[in-house]
This record gives structure tokens, C-alpha cells and sequence, in this order.
């Protein structure tokens, strides 16, 4: 009887150590993802999407950010640390936004922000020399290789972090719209004003008259009644008897005689 009792003691106590064993062991990441409705990585702003993440990128840039890439609907940064004990932390920041409707008044910015860990890691430099009883032997150099090694990467999950980024992007946000508004184009911008018409050339009133061109002579001034200068070809005889008519039969019937024919009789 008090064998049975111990064996069955020991069973109990094996059991005992596994249950412990298994309640101990960590779960699996994804057991711990819930997708429980939150406000942590989100925010509903009354902004279009392009002015949402302009002012997103402005919050980032305040705070010594270096901007990776920059579109309408897309912002991504970056910004180092480095700890007391040698160790070294990015954060990768990124901002998505999404319009709200079709008429883009409001839109949700989601952040996220990713913590790098790094570690520095150091390579000896060797070399080999060659000994003709021993062959080759290495000789280490005292110079070494530092890299920088990834050790750790994981979201950022702490409210507080997202809500200090939130209210940052609220006080840029006016700024954001206003350079986001279309600007008014200038009054008159667009029309060209008449071209003014060619000046007449101007015509010395003592210029000769044009011979050639009948029409530009009619608007000469001899034309016009002022005198012209005498001229062999065009202008009018200088004799006055030519221009006075020497016979009396061509003057009209019944009209008296000149004044000059009883003289002349």
C-alpha cells in the first residue's frame, strides 16, 4: 500500500511539472494580435489627404526626422539614436493617408514607427606569410572592421509616442492647408494687350511729287493745290500764252471778243 501511494505521488508531481513547464513557455507572436478596435496608430482629420500628410511631414521634420520620401498620400523618415552602452536605435517612421469621402474634406493618417537595434561588430584583419619549412602562417593585424549588425527589430506600440506625434501634426496642419489651397491667378493674366497700329510715315511738304506712282502723287502736295516745282516733263509751261487759248474760234458762240482784239485793230 504505501508503494502505491508514492508511485502515485510521483506521477502527480511529473504532471504537475508539465503543466508549469507549458504555462511558462512564451506564446507565439501572433496569439497577441487581437485587432481590437483603437485609436493607437490612427487619426481622422477635417484636411484633405495631401495636406494630412504635408503637415505629418512637417511634424517629423520638427523633431529632427530626415524625410526618406515624400508623396501626396505617403510620408517615410528616419532618425538614429545611440545609447550610453554602445548600442545603436533607428526609428523608421511611416505615415499613409486615406481620403474620407469623395470630396477629400476629411481624411485618416495612419502612423507607424519601427525600432531598429544595432550592434557593432568587429572583424580582425589577418594575413598570411609564407615560410618554406613551415608553409604559411597567419599573422593577425591589429586593424579590425567595425559593422554595424541588426540585433532586434519591433514595432513601436506605446500610446503615448502616437498621441505626442498626433498633436504635432494638429499644430502643423493649418500651415499644410494653406500651402496645399490653389492659388488665385493675377487680374488680366492671360490677355495680350492689341498691338498698336503701324504709324503713317510722315511726308515733307516739300518733297517732289512721285511721277511713277500716280496715286502716291495725288496725295503730294501739289496736289492738294500747294505749287509744285517746274519741270521740263511734268510740270506746267512756263509761257503764259500756252496756257491762254490764241485763236478766237475756239471760244463759244455769241461770247464777246477779248478785250485785246479792238487793240490789236
Amino acid at each position: 500500500m504505501p508503494r502505491i501511494t508514492r508511485r502515485s505521488s510521483l506521477i502527480l508531481l511529473a504532471a504537475l511539472t508539465g503543466a508549469v513547464a507549458g504555462c511558462s513557455s512564451p506564446k507565439p507572436a501572433y496569439e497577441k494580435e487581437d485587432f481590437t478596435q483603437n485609436d493607437t496608430y490612427s487619426r481622422s482629420v477635417a484636411a484633405s489627404s495631401a495636406a494630412a500628410c504635408d503637415a505629418g511631414r512637417r511634424a517629423l521634420l520638427s523633431q529632427g526626422y530626415l524625410i526618406d520620401r515624400f508623396e501626396s498620400a505617403r510620408v517615410t523618415g528616419h532618425k538614429n539614436f545611440q545609447a550610453e552602452d554602445g548600442q545603436h536605435t533607428q526609428i523608421s517612421f511611416n505615415i499613409e493617408c486615406a481620403a474620407d469621402g469623395a470630396s477629400n474634406e476629411r481624411s485618416t493618417v495612419f502612423a507607424t514607427a519601427v525600432q531598429d537595434r544595432y550592434s557593432i561588430k568587429r572583424t580582425a584583419n589577418s594575413a598570411s606569410v609564407g615560410v618554406s619549412v613551415l608553409g604559411q602562417v597567419s599573422m593577425p593585424f591589429g586593424a579590425s572592421d567595425d559593422s554595424l549588425v541588426k540585433t532586434a527589430s519591433q514595432t513601436v506600440a506605446r500610446p503615448k509616442f502616437y498621441d505626442g506625434f498626433f498633436q504635432l501634426l494638429q499644430r502643423f496642419l493649418p500651415d499644410a492647408q494653406a500651402a496645399s489651397a490653389p492659388q488665385p491667378a493675377p487680374a488680366g493674366r492671360g490677355k495680350t494687350p492689341p498691338k498698336p497700329a503701324p504709324a503713317e510715315p510722315a511726308v515733307s511738304p516739300d518733297a517732289p511729287a512721285d511721277t511713277l506712282n500716280p496715286a502716291a502723287a495725288s496725295d503730294t502736295p501739289a496736289a492738294n493745290g500747294k505749287a509744285a516745282p517746274a519741270d521740263g516733263k511734268t510740270g506746267a509751261p512756263a509761257d503764259s500764252k500756252a496756257a491762254a487759248p490764241s485763236d478766237s474760234k475756239a471760244a463759244p458762240a455769241g461770247s464777246p471778243p477779248p478785250a485785246g482784239a479792238d487793240a490789236a485793230k
